[in-house]
């Protein structure tokens, strides 16, 4: 690479001003250092090569033959700089001259194709980074207008076919439109038949498709799309073997896939193969890797699944450790630094469940408050870290008795339910929260208009556990157990007569075995 440089370097000195070979020396040294640049990643090299391009370009004045040709030469250089550096005005600039560059190549120009691409994936990017959907809806239909000049046969159509993709991918993610992820689908698979065995970008296209199915599977809950998933992330984990740069993300995406089926189906295996999937990526993530606090998470969350189903001490115990890692490498400004708060807070609370350690307990609710200050009015997450930071208070309330606790336990209760208006899946559980805190109040300080609207909410959540529904019995007995403590202060025997049929209705829906 450093001959092919040098080589340039003299070619260049041997084409002074004026020389008709000169803007082809400099287009030739321009694109060895952008090559040696994406080797090696030296800034100076691709610093050098946009300028060289530019001195180029100016050589290809409106008019001339390569101009097109420079014009892209200049943008793809621009493109790769901001990848490494992440400069808004490097892209800007090369969707200008990606624009430029298009003007030049119209319908039945050889090169068009070239350019409706290159334009639509520097769109693409813009929209990744600056969120603007007009960008990505134009990044769509540019990949479509460059898929019809590259039919089947054509050597690129592959290439196409996945950039399409990705963008609907993209588009699907923003808007949820299952249209936009069908048609993903349909094209990594088309995608796919034509990188067969052997080919460079095999592995990239069964990890698309892989990807696209997962997504669909979580929409749609269709376990032969997971299913497929987990298969060809298998396929791509194969092409990948020891020493592939891409290693680390096959581990991570079939780890990923099989905690949603142990999450769907409960087999054991698949979240011990989960677990040991995590455990090889993390080894590929090493102190500044900058997916290593995304499989730290993702390793305590599998650790912490099994924990749940096993009961293993040590788990849980590895599960703490490992979000706690994960934290600290997302500090105060980090996008996922709630997700890493509520991850470890939930962890503490299971621990103290299972041994009672106040200290876990505390820190719990700490670490709830500080998702919280994270999750404003607005964030789509709010409504779950105010129900956990109410559940954690309610929890110390039981087991120190600080009425604080438990007043702030219902106000947060009553905060999450707003968010939860009918229609939201969630709405039953916040109903069923906020009904059996009131009640714990109730128990507390007599307060009638506690258990009246304890009764009142614990109705609303059984319209919303209708026959069938999972949670049916625990919210025939929470609102029996209300209705008994009413008849206990006030002595209306009609709501005895209710809850002593609600208890019966209960006991048939549950199985002999069970722990009530």
């Amino acid at each position: 690479m450093a001959d092919d440089v040098e080589q340039c370097r003299a070619a260049l000195k041997r084409c002074p001003h004026g020389d008709s070979d000169r803007p082809q020396s400099l287009s030739n040294l321009a694109i060895c250092l952008r090559d040696r640049f994406m080797q090696q990643g030296i800034p100076s090299d691709i610093d050098e090569s946009i300028e060289l391009h530019r001195a180029a370009l100016l050589l290809h004045p409106s008019g001339h033959s390569d101009r097109p040709k420079s014009l892209h030469n200049l943008a793809v250089s621009l493109q790769d700089r901001f990848t490494k550096q992440g400069v808004p005005s490097d892209l800007d600039e090369c969707i200008e001259l990606n624009r430029a560059a298009l003007l030049l190549r119209p319908l039945g120009h050889f090169d068009r194709s070239h350019s409706l691409n290159n334009l639509a994936n520097s769109l693409q990017d813009k929209f990744t980074h600056r969120g603007v959907l007009c960008d990505l809806d134009e990044s769509i239909e540019l990949h479509r207008a460059a898929l019809l000049l590259r039919p089947p046969g054509h050597s690129d159509r592959s290439h196409t076919l996945n950039n399409l993709a990705a963008s609907l991918q993209d588009r699907f993610n923003q808007r949820g439109i299952l249209s936009d992820l069908d048609e993903c689908i349909e094209l990594n698979r088309a995608a796919l038949l034509l990188r067969p065995p052997g080919h460079s970008s095999r592995s990239h296209s069964l990890n698309n498709l892989a990807n696209s199915l997962g997504n669909r599977f979580n929409q749609r809950g269709v376990p032969s799309d997971l299913d497929e998933c987990i298969e060809l992330h298998r396929a791509a984990l194969l092409l990948r073997p020891v020493g592939h740069p891409d290693r680390s993300h096959s581990l991570h995406n079939l780890a990923v896939s099989l905690q949603d089926r142990f999450t769907q189906q409960g087999v054991p295996s698949d979240l011990d193969e989960c677990i040991e999937l995590n455990r090889a990526a993390l080894l590929l993530r090493p102190p500044g890797h900058s997916g290593r606090s995304h499989t730290l998470n993702n390793l305590a969350n599998s650790l912490g699944n099994r924990s749940s189903q096993r009961g293993i001490p040590s788990d849980l115990d590895e599960c703490i450790e490992l979000h706690r890692a994960a934290l600290l490498l997302r500090p105060p400004g980090h996008p996922n630094q709630s997700h890493s708060l509520h991850n470890l807070a939930n962890s503490l609370g299971n621990r103290f469940n299972q041994r009672g350690i106040s200290s876990d307990l505390d820190e719990c609710i700490e670490l709830n408050r500080a998702a919280l200050l994270l999750r404003p009015l607005g964030h789509p997450d709010r409504s779950h870290t105010l129900n956990n930071l109410a559940n954690s208070l309610g929890n110390r309330f039981s087991h120190q008795g600080v009425p604080s606790d438990l007043d702030d336990c219902i106000e947060l209760h009553r905060a999450a339910l707003l968010l939860r208006p009918p229609g939201h899946p969630n709405q039953s559980h916040s109903l069923h929260n906020l009904a059996v805190s009131l009640r714990d109040r109730f128990t507390l300080q007599g307060i009638p208009s506690d258990i009246d609207e304890s009764i009142e909410l614990h109705r609303a959540a059984l319209l919303l556990r209708p026959s069938g529904h999972s949670d049916r019995p625990k919210s025939l007995n929470n609102l029996a157990s209300s209705l008994r403590d009413r008849f206990t202060q006030r002595g209306v025997s009609s709501d005895l007569d209710e809850s002593i049929e609600l208890d019966q209705a209960a006991l048939l829906l549950c199985s002999p075995d069970h722990s009530n």
